[in-house]
């Protein structure tokens, strides 16, 4: 018998919350999904001791949106991924989830399948992106005002963990296929974090980079 993999669905819209929860239960018998009206739900739930293998929601909602819901998490030390789903997929929006550490991203649009390639992908821990917006942030990434980042809190780390491991093995003149085959996650991940760090140190090259993560005492 599989494993049962607990998700909490977050919609402020019934309706389509009820149509999520049917659509992840067909993708696999081991979904077991626990659907939310609110992200202050969800975290009360987890204070209160309940653990989720992965969160699914959506991005703009009146209490809280899913960047907060993230940072609220990360305020708690609670590491469960987050896969936001929206109905808004312009550019600026996914950067900000992703910069501010949700493991994908998938259209309220998107195929089924889709959907369900996320999902997987979050579980695995690797940052998920329909074809169409891969190819979108990969033309977004060579303009100057894509490359400037939002500075992290006092709380927040400059470089998160999984991106730290990323940036030592690019010190170390690791190809992004390299990477992807020390740390078993897909050669698009890494691009993804690559790009991620960049940002936050503001450069756009791997030689500045390495330079600059080095000035700020990332690579001791």
């Amino acid at each position: 018998m599989s494993k049962k993999i607990n998700i909490a669905l977050i919609d402020d819209h019934q309706m389509f919350l009820d149509g999520l929860r049917e659509v992840i239960n067909s993708l696999s018998p081991a979904y077991v999904c626990e659907s939310y009206a609110s992200p202050r739900e969800t975290i009360a739930e987890i204070e209160d001791g309940r653990t989720f293998d992965l969160i699914v929601s959506d991005f703009v909602m009146e209490e809280m949106n899913g960047i907060a819901l993230i940072l609220a998490l990360k305020a708690r030390q609670c590491q469960v991924p987050v896969l936001i789903v929206s109905g808004i997929d312009t550019l600026p929006p996914v950067e900000k989830v992703l910069q501010n550490g949700a493991m994908g991203f998938v259209p309220k649009s998107a195929p089924t399948k889709v959907l369900g390639q996320g999902i997987s992908a979050a579980l695995k821990g690797e940052v998920f992106l329909p074809p169409e917006l891969w190819t979108v942030m990969e033309a977004s990434s060579r303009s100057p005002q894509a490359m400037n980042a939002q500075p992290p809190t006092e709380d927040e780390p400059l470089i998160g963990p999984r991106q730290m491991e990323v940036l030592k093995l690019v010190a170390e003149g690791y190809s992004n296929k390299r990477i992807s085959d020390v740390l078993a996650i897909s050669e698009n991940t890494v691009k993804t974090h690559v790009k991620q760090i960049f940002r936050q140190l503001n450069v756009t090259r791997r030689t500045a980079c390495v330079s600059k993560a080095q000035t700020l005492g990332l690579l001791e």
